[in-house]
């Protein structure tokens, strides 16, 4: 495994047309699953991790590098790790620090120049050690906000994209136009000439986050038109879950490391669908 800068993953992909599908992990088990659907269809991909995860199940920052770094040994793949969804500074700094090739700070709950403040804060702290740093412009809500009209006064204005990426000077920006974390209750409906005027104001790859449930045209289209990175959780996670869950039912005696490589074969299947859909198969 080869761990690179998210920036270097990103720009390949411009330069091809393509994305590059960012997955979040939790444990061996789907870090192992993610990176070996990765080498199996010969293309990079991201691994990423947000601090609540981390919190949960109590592992840091450095732990949790050391752990990828010692996996990915066996596999001959290029990889980015990256921090999704860190609210803080600081949580960005122990990231970097722990050697995380990529950040996001999400300052969608803060103020327009706030989230610029401390965004450029980020990147002037990850600009020595080659980093890449990811930042939000408008707010990405649940999935439960997917039918409402107010989803719309969330979503990124074309015109502030300029700005915001000159002023903080970040790598790439994750945009709300209809996307949403989770699973979607109604059918999500992006907006893609929205997503244009973006691309055209922001000149730097995008970052689609909520894929999960998005169709698959979607997110080509997404692609067409400039998101670069696509970020897949609720979905994949579900995968493993649901493949331990049914290895339990069918046998009660088994063993919890045989529950455990069912739910990642699981995930592996759909991780491998969501890298190839990403490469425009």
């Amino acid at each position: 495994m080869n761990l690179v800068s998210m920036k270097a993953l990103l720009c390949k992909a411009e330069e091809k047309g393509t994305g590059i599908a960012a997955i979040n992990v939790s444990n061996i088990e789907t870090i192992n699953a993610v990176m070996e659907a990765a080498e199996r269809v010969n293309y990079p991909v991201i691994l990423q991790v947000a601090p609540i995860q981390l919190n949960i199940q109590k592992i840091s920052y450095s732990e949790i590098t050391e752990i990828v770094k010692i996996l990915g040994n066996k596999y001959n793949i290029e990889v980015a790790l990256h921090l999704d969804h860190a609210e803080t500074i600081n949580e960005c700094i122990e990231a970097i620090d722990a050697g995380f090739t990529s950040v996001m700070y999400d300052g969608s709950n803060v103020s327009l120049e706030e989230n610029i403040e401390n965004s450029k804060k980020v990147v002037d702290y990850a600009k020595d050690k080659g980093v890449t740093v990811e930042a939000e412009l408008g707010r990405v809500a649940g999935a439960e906000s997917g039918a409402d009209d107010s989803i719309k006064g969330l979503m990124t204005i074309p015109k502030l994209a300029s700005f915001f990426v000159k002023s903080t000077g970040v790598h790439c920006l994750a945009v709300s136009i209809g996307n949403a974390h989770g699973h979607y209750k109604y059918e999500p409906k992006l907006d893609f000439e929205r997503l244009e005027e973006i691309r055209t104001q922001a000149k730097i790859p995008l970052v689609l986050h909520g894929g999960t449930g998005i169709p698959d045209t979607d997110i080509q289209r997404a692609i067409e038109l400039g998101i670069r990175k696509i970020n897949f959780f609720t979905e994949i996670d579900n995968e493993f879950v649901n493949g331990f869950i049914n290895s339990y039912e069918k046998n009660k005696n088994i063993y919890m490391m045989a529950a455990q490589e069912a739910g990642r074969q699981r995930m592996l299947t759909k991780a491998i669908e969501k890298i190839k859909l990403c490469m425009k198969y």
